[in-house]
């Protein structure tokens, strides 16, 4: 398998998850570390294939040993689950996680509060 081939494969994934999850990092190596476990156990593996399969395409002589239909696979795999994702929506969805844990947290508060002026008699 040519080195620009995989090269391109593990960039194009690198893009998918800097575009759908945010993930930060230079390289697609420091990107799946930093998306972690928000990504499927087979989709971080499989991720983490084609990492290895950068490094071997490096080298003329561990090219030679890529088998294109595991780097092709695990490719397959990262880019389906990465396409499916909506970015909107998990972007609105992690906001009304903040706003909800926001409102719980005033309502608590409010409740500690009433309760604490009742036990002291001013209420």
């Amino acid at each position: 398998m040519e080195k620009v081939v995989v090269e391109q494969l593990a960039e194009r994934i690198s893009a998918l998850l800097r575009e759908k999850l945010g993930a930060r990092g230079s390289s697609l190596e420091a990107r799946v570390q930093w998306a972690g476990r928000g990504l499927p156990r087979r989709v971080r593996q499989a991720a983490m294939e084609l990492v290895n399969a950068e490094r071997m395409a490096q080298d003329p002589k561990m090219r030679l040993r890529l088998d294109p239909q595991q780097v092709s696979a695990a490719y397959n795999t990262c880019l389906t689950h990465l396409d499916a994702i909506d970015a909107k929506a998990m972007k609105a969805k992690r906001i009304f996680g903040f706003l909800a844990t926001l409102i719980i947290q005033i309502v608590l508060i409010g409740a500690a509060a009433v309760a604490l002026l009742r036990w002291r008699g001013y209420l």
